[in-house]
């Protein structure tokens, strides 16, 4: 649906779904329900919408969600879409239903994201809950709105990590993110699921999304799996000491040897560690991923969501604000020290190569400075980084920022 619908839909061809899971079961021996999906061609009460009618949802709109929403509906709607056209990421809201349950509203410009609906559905499964309803709506003036009507599965499934991939069920388990937080209310749950879609939002699917789906990693966890492949690739020091030797062996002023180092440095970067052998590696050791982005977290998100010192604690508690599922998690998991983790590495990896690969991730930790990774609001991730970590040899002139 996402590939064939809504990824491609634009003003001028755009798809609506209607998405509904059944009450009762497919029968009695088989424990699930039957999930129907509408997908129609939008057909807009005004198609091409100017001026002020581009924030009219009466004009935007699609004429068979028109007839059928409520007045508050209309209103809820016409509000998310007075925010997504001033800002350029998701914007997420929520409320509480009569029934209990919450419905979650997302709006974000269309083409902003791909597989995002899908890979909600993949976000709030992690935390035991399923939608009753699901509705994909698109406007005319370019804003696309996901609504989730959540509430908690009567079989919660209970994730444990006592080894990598381990689980068990328990039909009385709540939603969790981890061990470290055996119960946890729904209010907790869709507080942590609006967190994190803005994640899923910037990149909704990486090669360790079976292992989110799987519950062996958080959202988080899996999207630092895949900031760290992308970083080993770029820059683990895979010259070493014996082509610093030859470069200053050979010389620079002939074009003959300087195109020799030249291939040699190329094919010692690309043959050495290629994509699918770094990706190899941390899905491995996904526990080390999971010890490593302890280490990260424990810097910048307390610094992001609750501030750098005590005093911004009690300034929460006197606001009566609820802390977080991923922080509660963190305050009762004491991170590894940078040491620590070395040694941890040292002894859990086989080779040098794995090793190496792991050892890049905790330079990663060690060199950024500064993060978007926890705001709510964001359309990419971005890290501003301490450039100390760079090579003399293939960087010889040392970056002020990276």
């Amino acid at each position: 649906i996402d590939a064939e619908y809504l990824d491609i839909s634009v003003p001028q061809k755009a798809y609506r779904v209607e998405s509904y899971r059944s009450r009762g079961k497919v029968s009695k021996s088989l424990d699930a329900s039957l999930r129907t999906y509408f997908v129609n061609a939008c057909d807009f009460v005004n198609p091409t919408p100017e001026g002020d009618a581009v924030n009219d949802i009466a004009q935007v709109s699609d004429r068979t969600f028109l007839a059928k929403a409520t007045p508050h509906v209309l209103d809820l709607y016409g509000g998310v879409i007075a925010k997504v056209l001033c800002r350029s990421g998701p914007v997420i809201v929520s409320d509480e239903l009569p029934n209990g349950g919450y419905r979650l509203v997302i709006g974000y410009r269309q083409r902003s994201t791909q597989g995002f609906y899908s890979a909600m559905s993949d976000l709030y499964h992690y935390y035991s809950m399923y939608s009753s309803r699901k509705y994909v709506e698109q406007f005319s003036n370019g804003v696309t709105i996901i609504s989730l009507y959540l509430d908690l599965a009567k079989h919660a499934k209970k994730l444990t990590h006592s080894g990598a991939g381990s689980s068990s069920t328990s039909s009385n388990a709540s939603p969790v993110l981890s061990a470290a937080i055996p119960h946890a209310s729904i209010d907790e749950c869709v507080a942590q699921i609006k967190k994190e879609a803005s994640l899923l939002f910037c990149i909704p699917n990486t090669p360790f999304q079976t292992l989110f789906k799987t519950g062996e990693l958080s959202v988080q966890e899996a999207v630092y799996a895949n900031v760290g492949w992308i970083f080993a690739q770029h820059f683990l020091n895979r010259l070493g000491s014996e082509y610093a030797t030859l470069a200053e062996i050979l010389d620079p002023n002939d074009a003959t040897d300087v195109e020799v180092l030249a291939k040699l440095k190329k094919r010692l970067r690309q043959e050495t560690f290629t994509r699918e052998l770094v990706l190899d590696i941390l899905l491995r050791h996904r526990e080390l991923i999971k010890d490593l982005y302890a280490h990260f977290a424990h810097v910048h998100y307390v610094s992001a969501d609750s501030g750098s010192a005590v005093s911004k604690v009690a300034d929460r508690l006197k606001a009566d604000l609820h802390v977080s599922l991923s922080m509660t998690r963190l305050q009762d998991q004491e991170p590894l020290s940078s040491d620590e983790l070395r040694l941890k590495i040292t002894r859990v990896t086989t080779n040098d190569h794995d090793a190496m690969v792991m050892r890049a991730l905790l330079d990663f930790n060690e060199h950024v400075l500064k993060t978007n990774f926890y705001q709510p609001t964001k359309v990419a991730l971005s890290f501003r980084m301490d450039p100390g970590f760079l090579p003399a040899i293939e960087y010889p002139t040392k970056p002020y920022g990276l």
